[in-house]
């Protein structure tokens, strides 16, 4: 989907809600827009500091003073800057560029209609610039696990292994709003093993949601320091198997979520763990966010080329994840170990 495709998708939004403008504020949003440009300052924050306005004629980035300069130099080039000062608020500069018309946007304390639901959805298939920034982000977050990974030893602490994967990603330009870097002890017990602190034992879990340009690049790797007991070894390599039939047999063009998702509880029954999908969600659809829907037997999105996808089937001391985009030739894995 190109820039005048993306634009256009807006416009025809503008038309069936009766709106003269939307604004989009959310940082997915910002980053679908334009292209993998960043509006944050403060990555806590739900909405950034620059916002895309998209009229029936018109778009642009509008910005305080503070963020301006960076804007037009390094993250919006390409687009018409539109500057308010920093203690006036945008709301004036908003109003004046829609014509003091109606408006929509990505927020629900925004003036007007409040679109998140509809938008989202157009940013789930990825237009060919994404696929390919998103090839390039696959590597460097595996790179960066396998960088990290080779960094561990079984005294090495949970809190040590996740600043060494912090740092690996922050090298390569990545953020990494979740991460986990888990040791034996915890991993038997936790699916979501932040750490904690203590010494990692005979066998790790590195994890990340890295994002890079909007898009989440979503990867674990296990590191076992002894060979793993029988017990473990059978269930990472139902794990394994289960992400592989995810990936091959159920992740099809018009089949639903909901459709893969009674693929995978029967993928589990068939490997032995008829009950193992109950104690943690399976992944499902990715891209602008590290989850944009989670795959349930109500989730009645329909599966398309150019989604990606992070499947995440686990058992108790075992996982396997990885990204792929959905291409016209089939599953293409972006974050292979």
């Amino acid at each position: 989907m190109s820039r005048d495709a993306r634009r256009e998708k807006l416009r025809s939004l503008i038309e069936e809600t009766g709106t003269s403008g939307i604004l989009l504020r959310r940082p997915a949003n910002f980053a679908w827009y334009t292209g993998g440009a960043d509006n944050r300052v403060d990555h806590g924050d739900e909405f950034g500091v620059a916002a895309v306005l998209v009229t029936r004629d018109a778009e642009y980035v509008v910005v305080d003073n503070i963020e301006a300069s960076r804007m037009r130099e390094e993250e919006t080039p390409n687009f018409e800057v539109a500057e308010h000062p920093w203690h006036e608020g945008p709301d004036v500069l908003v109003r004046e560029l829609i014509g003091g018309s109606s408006l929509a946007g990505d927020s629900p304390a925004a003036p007007g209609e409040d679109l998140t639901a509809r938008i989202a959805p157009l940013r789930y298939v990825l237009d060919a610039d994404a696929v390919e920034r998103y090839r390039v982000l696959g590597t460097d977050a595996v790179a960066a696990v396998a960088e990290a990974a080779a960094s561990l030893t079984p005294e090495t602490d949970e809190i040590e292994a996740s600043a060494n994967l912090v740092a690996a990603c922050r090298r390569r330009g990545l953020y990494v709003p979740v991460l986990m870097a888990a040791s034996a002890a915890r991993m038997v017990r936790f699916r979501h093993a932040i750490p904690r602190g203590g010494p990692l034992g005979r066998r790790a879990m590195l994890v990340v949601c890295a994002e890079r340009g909007g898009l989440f690049a979503n990867h674990t790797l296990l590191v076992d320091f002894d060979a793993p007991d029988p017990e473990t070894l059978r269930r990472q390599q139902a794990c394994d198997e289960l992400l592989r039939r995810m990936r091959d047999e159920a992740s099809h063009p018009g089949r639903t979520f909901a459709e893969a998702f009674e693929d995978c509880r029967r993928f589990y029954a068939e490997a032995g763990y008829p009950d193992g999908w109950r104690d943690h969600h399976q992944g499902g659809l990715t891209g602008y966010a590290s989850r944009e829907l989670v795959a349930s037997p109500t989730t009645v999105q329909e599966i398309r080329t150019g989604q990606a996808f992070a499947w995440n089937p686990s058992l108790p001391n075992a996982k396997a994840e990885e990204t792929f985009v959905l291409t016209d030739a089939g599953p293409e894995i972006l974050t292979r170990s």
